[in-house]
C-alpha cells in the first residue's frame, strides 16, 4: 500500500505545482466525452465478452464538432438522433424561435421547456449562433474549399511476447498450422476522409495484430478495407450513399445498424434515436452494409431504397468447393483472421441485402415502415440444440415492421413491432412523459417471441438479438434542488424460452439508483447502486436445475476541476457476487484517479490513471472506461489482483498536426501467466503501445 500511496501523492503534487498555469490552449477531446456515454461503454462491456469496436460513436460526434449546427436552423433529425434530445425538447425549440425569433445567446435556451442544464451543456460544444437566413447549400467549389482533409495513422502493439508469436519449428507448424499467429504483433490502422456540410468521403483500412500484412492472403497489405461516398442534400435526395454504410430505423426491432446500446445510458433513455442513412468509416468489419442506398425527400414522406452486396466470414460445411452441396456450420463476427483457422472463415459467403424504409412525418407524430429482404449465398445450417432451435437456419429471410411516434402534451409515445419470415413476431411501445420540469417519467414494455428472426436488429432488451424475452421497464429522473439530481429505474425480465446455459425458462431483473451532486462547473459527483438477478446452470446429480446469479455494485465517482486545464477524477467501486454454483458472496473492489493536464504555453496534454483492483475471479470482473487516442476506445475489464496504469501525451504541431502516445500496463500479483492459448504471457505485466498521428490537410 505503501508505493501506491506515495503515487497518489505524486499525482496531487503534480496538481499543485502546475497550479501556476491560469488556462489551457485546447481541451483533449476525448476527456470531455460524455459521462452518459462513459456509462453507457462500460455497460455494454459487462453485457458482451466479445472485443467490441466503439468508435464509431466518437467518430460521429467529432464529425459534428468539426461541423457546427447553425442552432437558428436547426437539423432536428441530428439533433435527436445523435445528441438525444426528445421530442418534448425539440418541439419547445421549434416554437421558441418560430414565436421569438433567432436565439442571440446559449443562455435562451435555459428558458425553453425541457433544456435543462445538463441539455445544454452537451450540444453547446457542436452548436454556434448564427443568422436564420444562413446560405444553406454553397457552390461544389466551395464545398472543397473550406471542406477539410485529415489523415489517421495508428500503431499499436502489446509489448511482452505472447505465445502466438513464438518460434516454432517448421514441422510441428505443419503439423499444428493454427499453433501460431500468421502476422506480427502490430496493429496498424490508416483512413483518409475528406468532410463537409455537404459531401463526405473516405477510405479506412485496418490490420489487427496476428494478421499477416503484405504477404500470405493479404499480399494487397491490409487485412480489412472500407471506402465511402456520402452527399447529402442534392435536390430530391436528402441524402446518398455509395460504398459502406449504415442503417437504422424505428426502435431497431427490424434493422439497427448503428452503435446499439442494449440498455439505456441512464434511467430516462428508453426511447432510440434511428439515424436512418449515414457512412461508414469505422474498423468494425461486421456492423456495415455495402453498396448503394438513396433517402427521397418527397414533402411530408421520406423514403429510403438500399442495396448491399458484401462478403461475410463463415464456418463452412458439406462440399466446400460446389456451391450447391455447400452450406454455413456457423456465422464468424470476430474480425480476426490471424491463424489459419481464422484465414479460412475470412469472406466465405455472399450476403444480398435489398428493402425500403418509408417515413410519414407531421408536426407532432411520425410513423415508418421497413421491409427487407436478405439472402446467403449457401444456407446456414447450424447444429441446433433445444436452446437454439428457433434461431435462424435457412438461406433466405424476409423482416418487416412498423414503428410509430407521437407527441401529446407532454407525454412522447413511441414503439415498432417487427415480423419475420417465419411469423415470428417482437413488440415494444414506451412512453416519456415530462410530468413537469423537473420531474421525467420512463415506461417501457416489450416482448419478444422466441422464434422471432432477424440478423440485423438492436432494441433495447436483455437479448441481444431482440428474441425469447418479455420485460417491462419503468424509471424516473428528478431535480431535487440545483445541486442534486436523482435517477432511478428498475428493469423486469422474462425469457420464455431457454437460453445458453440456462436449460429452462427463467427470469430476472435490474435496480439501478443513482445520485448526482453538482455544485459548479469545476466538481461533480455521483453514488450509483445497481443490483442484478439472473439466472444459470448448477450441476445437480444427472441434471441441471436454475439458480440465480445476483451482481451488486457501489460506486461513487469524483471530478473535479481545480483549476484551468487541470482535472482530477477519482472512482471507487465495491462489488458483491453470488455464481449460480457458490454458496457464497464473492466481493471484489476498484479504485483508480485520474489525472489530466493541458498546458498552457505549450500545446501538450497529458493523462494518466493509477488503478488498484482486486476480485475473486474473472466472473466478478469490473469494467472501467479508460481516455485514449482519437477515435479509439478503451474499457478494459479489471479481475483477480492487481494494478494498472496509463500515461498519455497527445501534442499539437501547429494546427496542422496532432500526435498521441499512449502507454498502459497491467500487473497481476497473483498470477505469473496472463491470458490462454496463443495470447498467453509468460509473466505478471501486459503492457500496450499506441502511437497515432492525425494530419489537417
Amino acid at each position: 500500500m505503501k508505493k501506491y500511496l506515495c503515487f497518489f501523492f505524486f499525482l496531487f503534487m503534480l496538481a499543485n505545482l502546475s497550479a501556476q498555469q491560469d488556462s489551457m490552449q485546447k481541451n483533449n477531446y476525448l476527456q470531455n466525452i460524455d459521462a452518459d456515454i462513459e456509462t453507457m461503454l462500460e455497460s455494454m462491456a459487462e453485457s458482451n465478452d466479445e472485443d467490441v469496436d466503439y468508435s464509431e460513436i466518437v467518430e460521429e460526434l467529432y464529425e459534428h464538432l468539426q461541423n457546427k449546427m447553425n442552432i437558428n436552423q436547426p437539423n432536428y433529425d441530428k439533433l435527436q438522433t445523435v445528441f438525444g434530445l426528445s421530442d418534448y425538447q425539440l418541439y419547445g425549440l421549434n416554437r421558441y424561435i418560430k414565436k421569438y425569433g433567432r436565439l442571440y445567446s446559449l443562455y435562451e435556451l435555459a428558458t425553453i421547456n425541457g433544456f435543462d442544464r445538463k441539455t445544454i451543456e452537451k450540444i453547446a460544444p457542436y452548436i454556434y449562433l448564427g443568422s436564420m437566413t444562413e446560405k444553406q447549400k454553397p457552390s461544389l467549389k466551395n464545398i472543397f474549399k473550406y471542406g477539410k482533409n485529415t489523415v489517421l495513422m495508428r500503431y499499436g502493439q502489446v509489448l511482452e511476447k505472447q505465445q502466438g508469436y513464438r518460434p516454432i519449428d517448421e514441422d510441428d507448424l505443419a503439423k499444428s498450422p493454427n499453433s501460431r499467429y500468421l502476422g506480427s504483433p502490430q496493429a496498424y490502422l490508416l483512413k483518409y476522409k475528406f468532410q463537409s456540410k455537404q459531401l463526405q468521403f473516405g477510405f479506412t483500412a485496418e490490420k489487427d495484430a496476428g494478421e499477416p500484412f503484405f504477404k500470405g492472403k493479404n499480399k494487397y497489405g491490409f487485412d480489412f478495407y472500407s471506402a465511402h461516398l456520402f452527399v447529402r442534400n442534392l435536390g430530391l435526395f436528402k441524402a446518398i450513399a455509395l460504398g459502406d454504410y449504415q442503417l437504422s430505423f424505428g426502435q431497431g426491432l427490424c434493422m439497427n445498424m448503428g452503435f446499439a446500446t442494449q440498455k439505456p445510458s441512464n434511467s430516462i433513455s428508453v426511447y432510440k434515436y434511428a439515424s436512418s442513412l449515414k457512412p461508414y468509416s469505422s474498423a468494425n468489419e461486421n456492423n456495415y452494409l455495402r453498396g448503394a442506398a438513396f433517402k427521397l425527400d418527397c414533402k411530408v414522406i421520406d423514403l429510403t431504397l438500399f442495396y448491399s452486396f458484401k462478403k461475410i466470414d463463415a464456418v463452412l460445411g458439406g462440399d466446400t468447393i460446389s456451391s450447391e452441396d455447400r452450406f454455413i456450420e456457423a456465422l464468424y463476427s470476430t474480425g480476426l483472421h490471424r491463424t489459419a483457422g481464422e484465414m479460412k472463415k475470412k469472406n466465405t459467403i455472399g450476403e444480398h441485402l435489398a428493402g425500403l424504409h418509408l417515413d410519414y412525418r407531421l408536426s407532432v407524430a411520425q410513423i415508418g415502415a421497413t421491409f427487407y429482404y436478405t439472402h446467403f449465398q449457401s444456407p446456414l445450417n447450424r447444429e441446433l440444440k433445444p436452446y437454439n432451435q428457433f434461431t435462424f437456419n435457412d438461406k433466405n429471410n424476409i423482416n418487416a415492421a412498423v414503428d410509430y411516434r407521437v407527441l401529446v402534451k407532454k407525454a412522447s409515445m413511441f414503439g415498432e413491432i417487427a415480423i419475420s419470415k417465419n411469423l415470428g413476431f417482437s413488440l415494444l411501445n414506451g412512453m416519456n412523459f415530462n410530468i413537469n420540469p423537473k420531474f421525467i417519467l420512463s415506461i417501457l414494455h416489450r416482448y419478444y417471441s422466441p422464434n422471432y428472426q432477424c440478423l440485423h436488429s438492436g432494441a433495447f432488451g436483455e437479448n441481444s438479438d431482440n428474441a425469447n424475452e418479455h420485460g417491462f421497464f419503468i424509471g424516473f429522473q428528478a431535480v431535487l434542488s440545483k445541486y442534486f439530481t436523482w435517477n432511478t429505474h428498475i428493469d423486469y425480465f422474462r425469457f420464455t424460452w431457454l437460453k445458453y446455459q440456462v436449460d429452462a425458462p427463467s427470469d430476472g431483473y435490474e435496480v439501478q439508483s443513482q445520485l448526482d451532486f453538482f455544485l459548479n462547473s469545476r466538481f461533480s459527483a455521483y453514488f450509483r447502486f445497481k443490483y442484478t438477478s439472473k439466472a444459470g446452470n448448477v450441476a445437480w446429480n444427472y441434471y441441471n436445475r436454475i439458480q440465480q446469479k445476483h451482481r451488486q455494485t457501489y460506486r461513487l465517482h469524483l471530478l473535479w476541476q481545480p483549476m484551468s486545464g487541470l482535472r482530477l477524477k477519482t472512482r471507487v467501486e465495491i462489488l458483491n457476487y453470488k455464481t449460480a454454483k457458490s454458496e457464497s458472496f464473492h466481493q471484489g473492489y476498484l479504485i483508480y484517479q485520474d489525472l489530466s493536464f493541458s498546458f498552457k504555453r505549450i500545446p501538450l496534454s497529458l493523462s494518466a490513471r493509477f488503478a488498484v483492483f482486486d476480485t475473486y475471479s474473472y466472473d466478478e470482473r469490473i469494467y472501467a472506461y479508460e481516455d485514449d487516442v482519437l477515435f479509439a476506445f478503451s474499457v478494459p475489464a479489471f479481475y483477480n489482483k492487481g494494478s494498472r496504469m496509463y500515461l498519455m501525451v497527445k501534442c499539437d504541431v501547429g494546427q496542422k498536426v496532432d500526435i498521441w502516445l499512449k502507454i498502459a500496463q497491467t500487473y497481476y500479483h497473483n498470477k505469473n501467466e496472463i491470458g490462454s492459448g496463443l495470447t498467453l504471457i509468460d509473466g505478471k505485466t501486459k503492457t500496450d503501445i499506441r502511437l497515432q498521428l492525425q494530419l489537417k490537410l
